[in-house]
């Protein structure tokens, strides 16, 4: 549990203080809202493929940040009549945010991010697109238990490693490199805790403390570095 608490502070630094106060209303939707607009619109009608990238990138930073503050304001004030309403709203435009997950939390599809890829795998936002599928596939598989799988398979889990270790290989001078590490330490834990091939318990048992000691070398102090610890001590 105290791993849980840690992991869930590395996405509340995200938020600024007055943030854990937000009030779902007209004043603070409309402006992303509007900006959302003009994302979709400009990622149709661009004058160039950079400029439609770059809003359809734009578009699904917005999405989430909506996302974001619809679960914000649930942990604040409970479920809300105009949340569910701007999720229908915003399906018209194609964007579909759902509540769900064993806390029934509101999810964006991640379908820009997607997109986004599949038109530009090298593209100037490849990394941070990337970075976004491995955030919200991470952080949706980690129950109150680190070695229990949620939503997903060891199958999975492998996957997720291999896409974490080419992130690092690709993109070693993003500034998510340090969280992409913690991602990889934990499925190293968590696949050598799911294995029944001693072999393969042994090996990724290895890897997670190797890299879970990295992070705490090098990033010491760090939300990332404190959850390694916590692990590390058990």
């Amino acid at each position: 549990m105290a791993l849980v608490i840690l992991v869930l502070g590395i996405v509340l630094l995200t938020a600024s203080p007055g943030e854990a106060h937000v009030v779902l209303d007209g004043n603070t939707v409309q402006p992303l809202l509007v900006e959302i607009t003009r994302d979709l619109r400009e990622a149709r009608d661009g004058s160039t493929e950079e400029a439609r990238l770059e809003a359809l990138y734009g578009l699904g930073e917005r999405a989430q940040s909506l996302a974001d503050l619809m679960n914000l304001d649930a942990t604040s004030h409970g479920q809300s009549l105009y949340a569910e309403l701007l999720v229908k709203r915003l399906e018209e435009y194609g964007i579909r945010i759902r509540r769900v997950g064993r806390n029934m939390r509101y999810a964006y599809d991640m379908a820009a991010f997607q997109d986004y890829l599949q038109r530009a795998p090298r593209g100037t936002r490849a990394a941070d697109a990337s970075f976004r599928l491995m955030a919200q596939a991470f952080y949706g598989s980690v129950g109150a238990d680190p070695a229990v799988l949620v939503d997903i398979n060891v199958d999975q889990l492998r996957a997720a490693i291999l896409r974490e270790e080419s992130f690092l290989k690709d993109y070693p001078s993003s500034d998510k490199v340090k969280n992409v590490r913690f991602f990889l330490a934990m499925d190293y834990y968590r696949l050598s805790r799911n294995s029944r091939d001693p072999a393969t318990v042994r090996e990724y048992k290895q890897r997670a403390a190797r890299t879970l000691k990295q992070l705490v070398k090098e990033y010491p102090g760090t939300p990332e570095a404190r959850a390694a610890e916590s692990v590390l001590e058990r």
